[in-house]
């Protein structure tokens, strides 16, 4: 994996100023005529003019040349106490999400949840997601869930179809399910949802993919409710769009499995950085420039939070990071649709 340097924006260029020493010319004795004195003081005035205008003498004769101002680049200071950040610190090659899809995905393909033939369409020309995908819809899995910058676009997608289907309280007595429960089926994750064989409306908050006990239904709405994404304002608590419902299909499975708070914050936070690459290394560099805490160091609850993960949050980091021209430069994810 390539690794993206923040550029910085030069100052403007400095202007060199041209500096000419003089001999000191010896006071004239006092013979000789006054006629004598003015060609010798003449003489000189013009040598002076020469020097400060560019007078050139050649064979052609006399010519004018005004002087050239020379620019000199000078290497900007950044601020803070660093500036640049590997994009491998943000994107590692790899990262282990400690839980397994298990039989989650067949029963999605059972349930209409995701259609299979739709599904395998969309990864077609895409040979390793598409052996992976075909093996995922067919058969149940129990290897640890690995993400990679290749594969973070089918995660999503598999996640996605979990977090609006699987009954849960977020759905049930969050805000999209009470508060926009007429109008479930207009959100991106839910009408955008066109690979499956059910509506995403009519899947929405239906199907028993994961069972979670009463405490773990409380820990994944505590853990949601602290997870933004830089796509919008909103937390897992109201998936609206694909990586708010992708997130909340993780916690779910992060909560069934057992990890702790600290796990799932940390692995999520490599979801989003997988899924939002320009906006983690953005947060990377500020973290790094601004507060000298490397990634690593960082606390994943906090850099998930609304400071930072949210769209209002990013974009503050973002017009901090324009201000002193350390904004790095990443290619990747995507936006809110299959």
């Amino acid at each position: 994996m390539d690794e993206s340097i923040p550029k910085l924006t030069p100052r403007s260029p400095s202007r060199r100023r041209i500096r000419t020493e003089f001999t000191k010319i010896p006071t004239p004795q006092p013979a000789g005529s006054w006629h004598t004195n003015k060609t010798l003081w003449l003489l000189v005035a013009t040598f002076i003019l020469g020097i400060s205008v560019g007078i050139k003498v050649d064979r052609q004769g006399w010519s004018l040349e005004l002087p050239k101002l020379i620019k000199t680049a000078v290497a900007p200071s950044p601020s803070g106490t660093g500036s640049i950040v590997s994009i491998t610190e943000v994107l590692p090659p790899s990262v282990n999400l400690d839980v397994k899809w298990g039989d989650v995905i067949v029963k999605m393909v059972r349930s209409g949840a995701v259609d299979k033939q739709k599904f395998l369409a969309l990864y077609e020309g895409r040979q390793a997601d598409l052996d992976q995908a075909k093996q995922l819809l067919e058969s149940p899995s129990n290897t640890d869930i690995v993400i990679t910058q290749a594969n973070s676009g089918l995660i999503l997608n598999l996640l996605w179809p979990l977090g609006i289907a699987n009954k849960t309280d977020v759905l049930a007595k969050g805000p999209m399910g009470t508060q926009y429960k007429k109008e479930i089926g207009n959100f991106a994750s839910t009408g955008g949802w066109t690979l499956g064989a059910k509506d995403g409306g009519k899947l929405f908050n239906s199907l028993n993919l994961i069972s979670l006990t009463s405490d773990q239904e409380s820990l994944v709405t505590e853990i949601s409710q602290n997870i933004y994404r830089p796509c919008c304002g909103n937390s897992t608590y109201f998936p609206d769009c694909n990586h708010g419902a992708a997130m909340l299909g993780f916690i779910e499975l992060a909560v069934a499995s057992g990890l702790s708070k600290d796990q799932i914050y940390r692995n999520a936070l490599a979801l989003n950085s997988y899924w939002f690459p320009q906006t983690y290394a953005e947060i990377a560099t500020y973290m790094k420039a601004k507060r000298n805490i490397v990634w690593k160091n960082v606390n994943p609850m906090e850099a998930l939070g609304v400071e930072y993960s949210s769209g209002q949050g990013a974009g503050k980091v973002n017009k901090e990071l324009q201000s002193t021209g350390l904004v790095p430069k990443v290619q990747g994810g995507g936006g809110c649709g299959v």
